[in-house]
């Protein structure tokens, strides 16, 4: 109980020597051999933990382990201790944050993963609001100027109010895309109260371009949009995925497109992130990678990498789907969780911050398809000689981030005179803790998983936001399944 209530509170990283930029990625079982993560990666050591193994209650409610220290993580843990519970969290990287990750990039903090958030995202406006945090906007993602590719790859600029004069004519064209979109998805929040998209839930975001009529114009902005939100190749997207956004948004393609590349959190992700893992009064203990969950008779056993056992009254199992595969349970996972994991979801994309070596003013930049190196660029600043891309792509089939002679060839289709001084980019789907960016659906998959993703196994309760109920893939939806299995252990430890 001493050593228990001594680390309250406290963050501790068994391996807190370790350069965060050198892009090691370690883990029993999984990608040997791989190498470094682009650019840029986390330390991802399983160095042994230091501090000894919990005993259960301790006069709190009960002992409560969380693998996963995400935004769900964080989040669930802060509940439960408001609740009086004693937490343990676990997380694998050297650092808290999962799929976020705010780093310095030419002398600014930006956001490598998740970035962006909108007052239509209730459970991290919540959160916003609580701890009166600021925002900053990304303007390329409203830049009139925009310059775009064609489907031969022919270069053109166009002013966004002149492609569509009228807000009108705008919404139009998303909503011929997304054609019955409200009778389809009229509860966009909650999958599992109407049955009209799991039935739609067959067409890739690739079939509906090649069915839909739409305008040359406004098929290369749907193309490079939600290939974009879908980081992947458009045939690999469900195209009720992307509805579900459309529909979180009331249906509007601006508003949509405001909630997803327009506003930012000022500081950084990890500015919020870290006042809610303040709050939590958790044992964090950070390069603790988690190898096998036990269910006992009563609560459960988590064996970390090192070796070392843990127990606790209940657990909540924040790892990413792509992830759960990796880590042995007993006894086992349902069979649609191991599926589902097996299968991995569509995100692959790559995102990069750029420095040019000029100032340009504020633009957009569309290029569409699943081949193009770079779908989406975004002006981000202009200040000091220099300008700040935020790029998106399909693959890294398409670009290979390591490679800047590659990255200033991709944005000199845009800008013929660019040069880049600096290219910057995570990733992702090579480190063993993610194996992808956000979640994206493909056709037919969470239709199919989503019920049993969400479901409790005992006392291991599962929270990530690939299996949340709304904004799923984004940091709402990690934190709206933090709070729903707080909840959940809440309930079952005080039956």
């Amino acid at each position: 109980m001493a050593e228990r209530e001594k680390n309250k509170g406290k963050i501790r990283d068994h391996d807190k020597d370790s350069d965060v930029l050198k892009g090691a990625v370690s883990r029993r079982h999984l990608l040997a051999g791989a190498g470094a993560s682009v650019l840029a990666a986390s330390a991802l050591s399983s160095a042994p933990g230091q501090a000894s193994e919990r005993a259960k209650g301790s006069g709190t409610r009960g002992h409560v382990i969380i693998v996963g220290g995400g935004f769900c993580g964080v989040t669930a843990a802060r509940e439960l201790g408001v609740l009086g519970f004693d937490v343990t969290l676990l997380e694998a990287r050297n650092r808290l944050g999962g799929r976020t990750f705010t780093a310095e990039f030419a002398g600014e903090m930006v956001d490598m993963g998740g970035t962006w958030v909108h007052w239509l995202q209730p459970h991290v406006w919540a959160e916003i609001r609580r701890y009166n945090m600021d925002l900053e906007e990304t303007l390329g993602g409203v830049a009139d100027d925009i310059i775009y590719l064609d489907y031969q790859g022919k270069r053109h600029t166009a002013k966004f109010s002149e492609l569509w004069p009228t807000r009108e004519a705008f919404e139009k064209a998303i909503a011929t895309y997304f054609k019955d979109a409200y009778e389809i998805m009229p509860r966009p929040a909650s999958p599992l109260a109407h049955d009209g998209w799991v039935k739609a839930d067959k067409y890739s975001v690739q079939d509906k371009l090649d069915s839909t009529r739409l305008s040359p114009i406004d098929k290369i902005f749907c193309d490079t949009f939600f290939t974009t939100c879908g980081a992947a190749p458009p045939e690999q997207i469900s195209w009720v995925d992307m509805m579900r956004w459309y529909a979180l948004t009331g249906y509007s393609g601006i508003v949509m497109n405001d909630a997803v590349i327009r506003f930012k959190i000022k500081g950084g992700t990890k500015a919020l992130l870290d006042k809610i893992a303040a709050d939590s009064g958790a044992d964090v203990r950070l390069s603790t990678p988690v190898y096998r969950i036990n269910q006992l008779e009563k609560g459960v056993e988590v064996i970390t990498d090192s070796g070392e056992r843990l127990t606790a009254d209940a657990l909540i199992c924040a790892i990413p789907m792509n992830v759960l595969k990796d880590v042995e349970f007993s006894p086992a996972l349902l069979a649609a969780k191991l599926e589902a994991s097996k299968q991995t979801h569509a995100g692959q994309g790559t995102k990069m911050h750029i420095q040019l070596d000029k100032e340009y003013p504020i633009f957009g930049g569309w290029a569409p398809g699943g081949k193009a190196p770079m779908n989406y660029v975004l002006w981000d600043s202009a200040k000091n000689g220099h300008t700040h891309l935020i790029t998106f792509g399909p693959s890294t089939e398409t670009l290979d981030m390591n490679d800047q002679d590659a990255v200033e060839a991709a944005i000199r289709q845009f800008l013929p005179d660019a040069k880049v001084t600096q290219a910057f980019g995570y990733g992702w789907n090579v480190d063993p803790y993610s194996q992808g960016v956000w979640f994206v659906s493909r056709p037919g998959q969470m239709s199919k998983f989503i019920d049993d993703m969400q479901k409790s196994q005992g006392h291991i309760h599962f929270a990530n936001s690939d299996w949340a109920n709304g904004w799923r893939g984004f940091i709402d939806g990690a934190i709206e399944q933090g709070i729903i299995a707080a909840q959940r252990v809440r309930q079952q430890l005080s039956a």
